[in-house]
């Protein structure tokens, strides 16, 4: 039988210094395993399930590479490159999910960084609903090292804690990185505090039924397909070729991008450009911001992206026509209205210049329909998270955690931190180590608006989350970090993700470090 091991145990992984290295898999039954790192061997022969828990000890923090080996009979795994530093679990949502990518215009400089002691591994997102996935089940992946190649796919504030972190203490930083956009804190518990909570978990124990989850998935799946084929029918734009260049525009109304449009439906706006000479056959790029809820882009009648969902950036890319540009957004509403989102920049850009979009536009409906069917996002369920990402890295020895999430839970936040407070107490446990550095974001501000305009209770709710977030400082080695001030009011994921790394690594440094630093107002902390 070959051997079975976790992906942590990969290639280029990072072991926690000072505490007890844990080899954990499987092999052949009652065959004899070995595993050596830099030169301390420890032995075992395993038992009739194959299964074995081999402990080497500490080792100090060490830049150098070593190999891991484990040999079971006459097969070996030999990992390679190995160091000892220390090792960050990221969690949470999209916030501390957003990509480097995503950032690329505030922070170009990371998108190019190369240092081969910054690692990252991305727990696969797949949840489970049935039970807690064993580590050896957990899918492919592996460790990359921070590089121009992989720096895109880094988490933009796990990125600034690694980085702050390396320069502060000069010792390799992994980061393992388990969050996943727009999920509730109780995606993230486990079964047991789900029950203490009072979560109701039934829905998550019909999803355990392949059957059952197939089923909802088709259903849903044919239902989305069924709304968007008949408002594609239905759409006056489409079949008019309102994207024509050659289309008269002429009647139409003039409205600003920003206006906001009633209905569910399909919403489209016209603008022709003229192209200077020496832009002509340049490769450029369209930004529009962020929109309410999905669009399609076209270029003189030629469609160069779409965006099926609100938060995302819309960006596409397009060679420059000679003369006039003819721009056609189709904008597709869900829930009874929406607009391009106010105070973003709009533009054309080219390496010889920009051509703003700002001003009034051609807008035109094209189709109004029903809202579109509800979709159960099933990884959003209780305790899903937990069991299909959290669950298999049980025993990973950690020098702390840093989570970042609420903005879910924002529409229901009373008794968020006996939430919070349970999760922490429970990954403790989970991780071995019942005193594990746990670090918090507080959520940023954002002023939400919905298709109606302003949610009267918006930015109640959002403090009463933050309250319950520091609520979660009644337990020890805990830290919450600022991050009111980063938010943007248009915008849910505030690019400034350089300020919310390094206030999580000067927090570290205080409630993972020992270090005794002057007091600042953007942390709080119970040591």
């Amino acid at each position: 039988m070959v051997i079975r091991v976790s992906p942590l145990f990969y290639d280029g992984m990072i072991v926690q210094r000072d505490k007890p290295l844990r080899v954990m898999g499987e092999t052949t039954p009652w065959a004899a395993v070995q595993v050596t790192f830099q030169g301390i061997r420890k032995a075992k022969r395993v038992g009739e399930d194959g299964k074995f828990s081999i402990k080497l000890g500490s080792f100090p923090a060490n830049n150098e590479p070593s190999p891991l080996v484990i040999q079971s009979n006459d097969e070996v795994l030999n990992i390679k490159d190995v160091v000892v530093g220390d090792i960050w679990l990221l969690v949470g949502q999209s916030n501390m999910e957003l990509w480097l990518s995503r950032t690329a215009h505030n922070y170009p400089d990371a998108l190019k960084d190369d240092d081969q002691l910054i690692r990252y591994f991305a727990v696969p997102q797949e949840p489970k609903f049935d039970a807690p996935r064993d580590p050896l089940d957990l899918s492919p992946a592996k460790w990359e090292k921070l590089n121009p190649k992989t720096a895109p796919d880094f988490s933009a504030v796990g990125y600034f804690l690694a980085k702050r972190l390396r320069e502060r203490y000069d010792i390799p930083i992994g980061l393992i990185a388990a969050a996943v956009g727009g999920t509730p804190i109780a995606a993230w518990l486990n079964d047991t505090e789900c029950d203490k909570l009072g979560i109701d978990c039934t829905e998550t124990h019909k999803c355990a039924d392949p059957t059952f989850l197939a089923k909802l998935q088709e259903t849903e799946a044919a239902a989305t397909a069924k709304y968007m084929t008949e408002l594609d029918n239905a759409d006056l734009g489409l079949r008019g070729n309102w994207a024509s260049p050659d289309y008269d525009d002429s009647e139409w109304e003039t409205a600003q991008l920003t206006d906001h449009v009633l209905g569910s439906g399909s919403h489209w706006y016209r603008r022709t450009i003229s192209v200077p000479p020496e832009m002509a056959g340049a490769r450029a790029e369209i930004y529009l911001g962020t929109a309410i809820d999905m669009d399609d882009i076209f270029i003189n009648g030629v469609k160069v992206g779409t965006t099926g969902y609100r938060f995302p950036p819309r960006r596409y890319a397009f060679v420059m026509p000679e003369d006039s540009c003819t721009v056609a957004l189709r904008l597709l509403t869900f829930s009874g209205g929406g607009e391009f989102t106010p105070g973003k920049n709009r533009f054309i850009a080219t390496e010889l210049g920009t051509i703003s979009l700002d001003g009034p536009w051609r807008r035109r409906t094209a189709a109004l329909t029903t809202d579109a069917p509800a979709t159960t996002f099933a990884r959003n369920l209780p305790t899903a998270l937990y069991n299909g990402m959290i669950a298999p890295l049980a025993h990973t020895q950690l020098k702390g955690i840093a989570w970042y999430q609420g903005e879910s839970d924002t529409g229901k936040p009373y008794r968020y931190g006996d939430k919070l407070k349970a999760l922490i107490t429970s990954w403790r446990r989970l991780f071995d180590d019942p005193k594990l550095p746990f670090l918090i974001q507080q959520v940023a501000h954002w002023h939400h608006t919905g298709p109606g305009g302003p949610e009267p209770d918006h930015h109640q709710r959002w403090e009463i989350l933050r309250m319950e977030q520091k609520r979660a400082l009644q337990l020890n080695r805990v830290g919450l970090s600022g991050g009111y001030d980063v938010g943007e009011y248009n915008d849910l994921h505030p690019q400034g993700k350089q300020v919310v790394g390094e206030r999580l690594a000067r927090l570290a440094a205080r409630v993972a470090y020992g270090e005794k630093l002057p007091p600042n107002m953007f942390e709080q902390f119970h040591l």
